[in-house]
């Protein structure tokens, strides 16, 4: 039996863990297919360091990581801080679109539209476009990074009770962006919590349905 694929779509290695960690776990346990789209290499996030260095430490930590979970990646090369710049580049639509109709995914996770990060909402912005522009029928989510307000859209609420623990370590593995990533666990456990109370579960993750 063909798995169900879910489609995750990133700006940076990092930004699924902390908006949707829990539920990546639950996917994996369902035997779902997951393939994560990653649009920049986040070179810039260590500014002390050769960009070239960053970028190479990155990738190595990712490409690690998610071979553990059985998470197929795919980098697309955008340059950290430029992903606005390229909103309107067919190229980058067409690789983004190219590999939706490859696996057709059923659902598509991208970072918030509301986003406080520009790379974040851009993200957001050419996944939108690129799936309208191939006529995509699935559903398509945004998952919470940096989202400072709620939004006026259907939402849902995912359990992840049995999973928080594992986001929380997750966000760990991700060793070159633990000055960046270490001070927000509490903050994602304050919001996992509260979220789970709206469903009556100990944890939980929301999500904003698009499409």
């Amino acid at each position: 039996m063909k798995k169900e694929v879910i489609f995750i779509v990133c700006a940076h290695s990092d930004d699924e863990a902390a908006g949707m960690g829990g539920t990546i776990f639950k996917y994996i346990d369902e035997n779902k297919q997951l393939i994560k789209i990653i649009f920049s290499f986040g070179e810039q996030s260590h500014p002390h360091l050769k960009e070239e260095h960053t970028k190479r430490v990155r990738i190595n930590e990712t490409i690690k990581l998610e071979k553990k979970l059985g998470i197929k990646t795919y980098f697309l090369g955008i340059k950290d801080f430029k992903i606005k710049e390229e909103i309107s580049s067919i190229k980058l639509k067409d690789k983004l679109g190219n590999l939706i109709k490859k696996y057709k995914p059923k659902q598509i996770f991208m970072t918030s539209l509301n986003d406080i990060h520009r790379d974040h909402r851009a993200v957001a912005k050419i996944t939108l476009d690129t799936a309208k522009k191939i006529g995509y029928d699935g559903e398509i989510y945004t998952y919470e990074v940096w989202a400072p307000r709620k939004e006026n859209r259907p939402h849902i609420y995912v359990d992840i009770s049995k999973y928080q623990n594992k986001k929380a370590n997750l966000l760990k593995s991700f060793v070159s962006q633990r000055f960046y990533t270490y001070p927000l666990l509490l903050l994602y456990l304050i919001k996992s919590r509260f979220y789970g109370k709206k469903i009556n579960a100990k944890f939980a993750e929301r999500f904003y349905k698009i499409q």
